[in-house]
């Protein structure tokens, strides 16, 4: 309630009122005196009176919409005129089946004056969305969906809608030097009140306090009595949970440089505070990361994120991010889809919540033909993450592969209305096309995607159904360029064309 009488007095409709009840006043006390004089009829006195009294909510709402600027009069910068009016007809309402304990944690801003701390006010938005989701029978949007909205001006509401939840953590850091000013605000989503907001002035020192300090606030606001206690965020030593962050918004990134700077800010950290284990846990995802993208080979990834993932367990065996990492590498590195399976359901009793888990069993039942329980898994991770693209794009694709054309269709566009870059979800409706015989349609050359996806979508096509001496000099000049980075999809081409051994040596390549 105290921030709806902020906006008020921001907005000058305080002000407003009062100048248009003493306006009015006088004018209809000169109006009274003029018309006495003129003896002219009471009626016409009487509806000015009435007209001044229906203008004065028409002033309020203009107060509320419009801002006067020194190039006149404009639609206040924070209202949307098309919602503005959409919210008049239809005022807005959550999704029915958002649960009424739910809560998003949008990136935090970063309010430094040189505003080069966003890898901590990212990092600490991180932490924050992990501690709540500890909380049992919290809703907690993933990072994934949360984070889509980073520096993006949308209605709160909407961004709840969108999120299926109730409510919204916002807020900004701004850190100089040793000392952080950390503000935070809870909003009730449905109505945009603030239910609870604090600034906190700590030095770093102090920041996991300020996390707990912030997670215990929000579960209090919430009144989660049946909800178990607030959640104590693990310590550290400052320098090197700042390394931690550092890595956290490298790895992100998913390039060369990024993934050798958040290794070697990753052993730096642990070479702090060997007990870390959130720094395992991570320096074990990111050489799996590293391995995985040629860097330093895959064996070696692997082997090093053995060793790091085993660290990571000794020292939390309740770091569900461990217990997710040793299953993708028993299920892609081992094959071993048993171990994997009890793997992922130990991740899952963990982090409930997590999006992620239920993505990585869907791929595993995928993998093992069981393509119907991987749809009916992706469909629990959009019902807790509605914007995660992986848990999307794996649906459609197992759609697909039952032969469930039209459903598959739907899944790929609606992840395309989501990221209408997504090369994957791209490629699939070109196969859909083909599938159908449109044949033509499906090879239809879109330049919307870099020349890497364009090209092999296009000889994807090409050779499984129209292979000509065009198409081989394509795939000739497409090998040339993308042979280093490009190898499985050259296999995936030939493998079309039935030129099997050709796409195993490709594969070996890979």
């Amino acid at each position: 309630m105290a921030s709806f009488f902020t906006e008020l007095k921001r907005r000058h409709v305080f002000k407003v009122a009062a100048a248009y009840v003493v306006t009015g006043w006088v004018v209809a006390q000169a109006a009274e005196f003029l018309l006495e004089s003129f003896s002219t009829p009471e009626w016409i006195l009487q509806t000015l009176i009435v007209l001044l009294l229906l203008g004065f909510p028409i002033a309020i709402v203009l107060a509320w919409a419009f801002e006067l600027t020194p190039d006149g009069v404009h639609l206040d910068s924070s209202i949307d005129g098309k919602a503005l009016l959409d919210t008049v007809d239809n005022p807005p309402k959550l999704l029915e089946k958002s649960p009424e304990q739910s809560i998003a944690v949008l990136p935090f801003a970063d309010m430094s004056p040189d505003h080069d701390q966003e890898y901590f006010s990212d990092g600490l938005t991180e932490e924050l969305l992990n501690l709540l989701a500890k909380v049992t029978d919290l809703h907690v949007a993933s990072r994934t969906s949360a984070f889509s909205f980073k520096g993006r001006q949308e209605d709160i509401r909407e961004i709840a809608e969108k999120l299926s939840v109730r409510h919204v953590l916002e807020g900004s850091v701004r850190k100089a030097g040793d000392q952080l000013r950390i503000t935070a605000q809870l909003i009730k989503a449905q109505d945009g009140y603030h239910l609870w907001s604090e600034t906190y002035d700590r030095s770093i020192e102090n920041v996991f306090a300020v996390q707990d300090e912030i997670a215990r606030a929000v579960v209090d606001s919430l009144k989660l009595q049946l909800l178990g206690e607030a959640p104590v965020v693990r310590e550290t030593n400052t320098e090197a949970y700042n390394l931690y962050l550092q890595a956290l918004y490298l790895k992100k990134q998913r390039t060369a440089d990024s993934l050798n700077l958040a290794i070697d800010y990753l052993e730096r950290a642990v070479d702090i505070d060997s007990e870390y284990a959130p720094a395992w846990a991570l320096l074990s995802e990111v050489y799996a990361l590293r391995g995985g993208s040629t860097q330093s080979g895959w064996e070696q990834g692997v082997a090093d994120s053995r060793k790091a993932l085993k660290r990571a367990l000794d020292l939390d065996a309740d770091n569900a991010g461990a217990w997710l990492s040793q299953g993708q590498l028993k299920s892609y590195y081992d094959w071993d889809w048993d171990g994997a399976r009890k793997d992922f359901e130990r991740a899952r009793t963990l982090a409930p919540n997590n999006s992620s888990v239920y993505v990585a069993q869907a791929r595993l039942a995928r993998h093992e033909g069981r393509l119907e329980d991987s749809i009916a898994l992706c469909d629990q991770a959009i019902a807790l993450d509605p914007i995660d693209q992986d848990a999307r794009s794996d649906r459609a694709r197992a759609l697909y592969y039952l032969g469930r054309l039209d459903e598959a269709e739907v899944g790929f566009r609606d992840l395309m209305a989501l990221n209408p870059k997504h090369h994957n979800a791209y490629g699939f409706l070109r196969r859909i096309d083909a599938a159908r015989g449109n044949v033509d349609g499906a090879l239809e050359y879109d330049t919307t995607f870099t020349p890497f996806w364009s090209d092999f979508n296009w000889l994807l096509m090409a050779f499984r159904y129209r292979r000509t001496q065009e198409c081989d000099a394509k795939l000739a000049a497409f090998v040339e360029e993308f042979a280093d980075e490009g190898a499985f999809q050259i296999a995936e081409i030939y493998a079309l064309g039935g030129e099997a051994d050709t796409a195993f040596e490709w594969l070996e390549r890979s």
